[in-house]
């Protein structure tokens, strides 16, 4: 007796070499739900009940079970727009998640724009997994977590901006305008005078600020006598 399951199968598969397949819409993305036709469903589980209605393998975009699975979670802007190009019947964003070389690097969901224009070259952008991007999207509880794509190893690593370094003359600045203003404020107040101490330390800290003192790399400790 002839396997005729079998034979159907095997006819199947030859004629649908991937099980899964997409057609191009007139405005070359990919028309959703896709096709399972190996498993006779379209992705959304409905049962595909006239296999003649759905064009040749060679007019459709194959799909990988990875792409499938992507359909499945929520794009980050409302609807699925899937860019194709037609000529090459592939997707021309074909990992969905994708950072950029930027620094912190720049995130994108390349499935969920409505003008892929608005998107660096695929040829600049670096493919994320779904776990990636997830990790990184759940770090918006406390503030969304800032990576770097690593060149060297192919990952991502996580970004700490660099402290932001004041120049000395900015630092003696601010304390004259700050701290020994006050402190002339309430000397003056109070009938008093500054110590020997204080007057060097404003001497001291006036010649960074001005730039004739070329030479220190941090500001004087405050003195411990102020007024007398």
């Amino acid at each position: 007796m002839v396997d005729t399951t079998l034979a159907v199968s095997d006819l199947l598969k030859a004629a649908y070499p991937a099980q899964y397949y997409g057609q191009i819409s007139a405005d070359h993305t990919l028309a959703l739900p896709v096709y399972d036709v190996w498993g006779l469903r379209d992705s959304t589980g409905r049962a595909i009940e006239d296999l003649a209605a759905i064009p040749a393998a060679s007019e459709l975009v194959a799909l990988t079970a990875a792409q499938v699975a992507l359909f499945l979670a929520f794009p980050a802007r409302g609807s699925f727009n899937i860019a194709v190009d037609a000529e090459t019947r592939t997707l021309v964003h074909p990992d969905r998640y994708y950072c950029d070389n930027k620094t912190p690097a720049c995130f994108y969901d390349a499935w969920g724009y409505s003008d892929i224009s608005a998107l660096p070259d695929v040829s600049e952008l670096h493919a994320l997994t779904k776990e990636q991007w997830q990790t990184r999207q759940d770090s918006a509880r406390t503030g969304l977590q800032d990576y770097v794509w690593d060149n060297a190893t192919g990952t991502l690593v996580d970004y700490t901006a660099p402290a932001v370094v004041v120049p000395l003359a900015t630092q003696a600045a601010s304390e004259i305008s700050g701290w020994i203003a006050t402190q002339a404020s309430m000397a003056s107040a109070m009938g008093e005078t500054f110590t020997a101490d204080m007057q060097a330390y404003v001497k001291a800290i006036r010649s960074i600020a001005d730039g004739t003192d070329t030479t220190s790399t941090k500001l004087p400790d405050r003195p411990a006598s102020i007024m007398s």
